[in-house]
């Protein structure tokens, strides 16, 4: 399952109730393939992450991307990821 930006103008609500039917969809051996630009939902939903901008900057696990330097490599950009709970 291949999605782009899925929950962009939507409630937080219905964001949540969206992500959970995606947990429940991948615990069923889905693949989901997710293109997001907000960063804290992709390392709070993400087992594996690939950072793309042109060229691949970063492909493994959720915990080596935040550990690295993927970002500012990719955009240009220092930044911190910062994981938000709603």
């Amino acid at each position: 399952l291949a999605l782009d930006e899925p929950t962009v103008g939507v409630d937080a609500e219905s964001r949540d109730a969206f992500y959970a039917l995606l947990d429940d969809l991948n615990d069923e051996g889905i693949t989901i393939i997710l293109i997001e630009h907000d960063i804290g939902v992709v390392t709070d939903r993400a087992n594996r992450i690939a950072c793309i901008n042109t060229e691949l900057y970063h492909h493994g696990d959720t915990e080596s991307f935040v550990e690295s330097d993927a970002l500012a490599e990719a955009y240009g950009t220092t930044g911190q990821v910062v994981h938000h709970h709603h």
